[in-house]
């Protein structure tokens, strides 16, 4: 395994695969330098589980998908080989800011484990993570195959949308569930039906078809077990291969080359891999938003303890916390950004208030991009909230610190300039005709100096403030010495008057740059709701499209009864997407009360 700095190159490159998801005495365990590796890819994934009986060559699939000989672990003999959950990360050439992750997950029915408990839990935590799940079936599809897939029947039963179930739970499966993909392997019969030749695809759905009657039990689990597919995988379809080679070269097929191969089986090779290669259904959680490597981490971890802790895996609280997690971090990073950029514009000198919140300001900026980027969705207007006022604090502390060292240096500088002036003013020498004249004079140069000497300097103009402020009582009793104290008086009065006009523009500017860093934030806001609304109404059209695609199918097969409950379910999710589409920025900004106070702050 390699990791390069080119960002084009998706920034890692596995040169072998990783154990993902240990399974020791019945148990599972992620694997901690898989997680590792995992959190190095920032971008999306295309995540790919192939599921299936144990020794049915799921690994040599895996292995051509992943375009090469070599990478998940082959065996020709009767033991399973494959244990647990392995994962493999491949580019995508065609698809150059996207990552495709493979997941060979251990084949069920394995005589030598004998837990068909433990096997359905490999199968859940395949299909929370993957975006297609391949089944790997053998030689047609028939009743037995479709008996293979008995997990599927039970996922309502160990895989909890939300955590406070509603009734609606199982219509929800359509918005996250993974695109089905069956492979069957080995096939040696004819796709023909009653004379007609089937392509693949529809041969998968002429097996689906239910029966007319439920008048049996076995009836009953045979439409049972078709309508579970159908329902929470309504995006499917179907590869046919035939053998690949004489079976006494079947042992040693990694190391074949395509001319010893069946054109045939070559052929749909490649037509798989292409499907799977230009396939857009990236991995997405509840809401639509896309899943990077990091994301993938926290919702393995947060599945996977569930799994331990004997509870089922809900996707709501999973993602909830995924959010939570991924927010904070995004914060802490755009936050350490902003730090670190401060203290070294800090350090470089030269430093005038208005410099300092200009850099501020335009640091902010990239500060919210960063967390824009690396952040989800859901509730982050309060993260952005937090983001701003952390970095606020940090502003602060850091405009006290740099105030106080430049206070100490702008005494110093003044003490120097005015040090003689204060002597003559102790020792009375300004307290006769034409005395405020040569103090003004002197002050007019020690002012002009200290300002030279102090122009780079935040507190400049408050400590010469404070300085003629409280001189002011001394000058005032010069002022009565002298013949002309009327108009000079009024000059010392315009020098002061004009320092402080000078601290009122800085106070102003101080304002309305605060105002503006509100709006910015709001904007941020508005930003991720946005993005966040577009994201759940592409991903509950997509959701309905599939499930309208089934009614159609259900009608045509004459299962009204079925296409009734498959249109309450559309009715179901069109509701959501009507929701969600009259659903505003003022709408959300009322829900949320730390936005919406900062909103009333701003528009007044």
């Amino acid at each position: 395994m390699s990791v390069t700095g080119d960002p084009a190159a998706n920034k890692m490159k596995m040169e072998e695969p990783l154990l993902l998801v240990d399974n020791k005495d019945g148990k599972l365990q992620l694997n901690p330098e898989a997680l590792k590796v995992l959190r190095s890819i920032e971008d999306p994934m295309l995540v790919v589980a192939v599921v299936g009986a144990a020794r049915t060559g799921k690994s040599y699939l895996m292995n051509c998908l992943a375009g090469g000989k070599n990478g998940f672990s082959v065996d020709s003999n009767i033991q399973s080989h494959t244990k647990g959950i392995w994962m493999l990360c491949q580019f995508l050439p065609e698809r150059p800011n996207e990552v495709l992750l493979l997941l060979d997950t251990e084949g069920f029915g394995d005589p030598d484990k004998g837990d068909k408990h433990n096997d359905n839990s490999i199968y859940s935590l395949a299909i929370l993570l993957s975006s297609i799940l391949i089944y790997n079936g053998q030689r047609n599809i028939d009743q037995q195959s479709l008996q293979d897939l008995h997990f599927v029947t039970e996922l309502s039963k160990r895989i909890l949308i939300k955590s406070q179930p509603d009734g609606c739970n199982s219509w929800d499966y359509v918005r996250f569930f993974p695109e089905f993909v069956w492979v069957i392997r080995d096939m040696t019969l004819e796709m023909n039906i009653d004379g007609k030749d089937m392509i693949p695809n529809e041969y998968l759905e002429y097996n689906l078809k239910l029966r007319d009657r439920e008048i049996s039990e076995q009836d009953k689990k045979y439409n049972e077990l078709r309508r579970c597919i159908r329902n929470h995988f309504p995006s499917r379809c179907c590869f046919a291969f035939p053998i690949p080679t004489h079976r006494k070269k079947l042992k040693h097929i990694q190391e074949l080359e395509d001319k010893d191969l069946d054109e045939d089986f070559v052929m749909e090779r490649q037509n798989l891999l292409n499907y799977i290669h230009t396939h857009k259904k990236l991995k997405r959680v509840v809401g639509g938003q896309l899943v990077t490597g990091r994301r993938f981490v926290e919702l393995a971890k947060a599945y996977v303890g569930m799994m331990a802790d004997g509870v089922l895996p809900c996707v709501e609280s999973s993602v909830a916390k995924l959010v939570e997690v991924e927010n904070q971090a995004a914060v802490d990073e755009a936050l350490k950004f902003y730090e670190n950029e401060m203290k070294r514009f800090s350090e470089s000198g030269c430093l005038t208030m208005s410099k300092l919140r200009e850099n501020h300001n335009a640091r902010s900026t990239e500060a919210f991009n960063i967390f824009h980027k690396k952040s989800m969705n859901n509730n982050s207007g309060k993260y952005i909230i937090q983001l701003e006022e952390m970095m606020n604090s940090t502003y602060k502390s850091l405009v006290a610190k740099i105030k106080e060292k430049s206070e100490e240096q702008c005494k110093a500088h003044l003490a120097k300039e005015m040090s003689s002036i204060k002597e003559n003013l102790a020792s009375g020498h300004y307290r006769r005709p034409g005395g405020f004249q040569e103090l003004k004079a002197e002050l007019d140069k020690a002012i002009k100096h200290y300002e030279e000497k102090t122009k780079n300097e935040m507190e400049g103009l408050a400590v010469l403030t404070h300085f003629l402020e409280k001189e002011k009582p001394r000058l005032e009793q010069v002022q009565k010495m002298d013949s002309e104290m009327t108009e000079k008086y009024s000059a010392l009065e315009e020098e002061l008057s004009r320092v402080k006009s000078e601290m009122e523009k800085m106070e102003q500017e101080r304002k309305a740059a605060e105002k503006h860093r509100k709006e910015e934030i709001v904007e941020q806001i508005r930003k991720k709701f946005e993005e966040g609304k577009e994201c759940s109404m592409e991903e509950l059209k997509e959701a309905m499209e599939h499930t309208r695609s089934e009614i159609e199918k259900y009608k045509a097969e004459g299962r009204m009864e079925d296409a009734e409950r498959a249109q309450q379910m559309y009715d179901y999710l069109m509701k959501k997407y009507e929701v969600t589409s009259k659903w505003s920025f003022m709408m959300f900004l009322r829900e949320s009360a730390a936005e919406f106070r900062l909103w009333m702050e701003i528009t007044g």
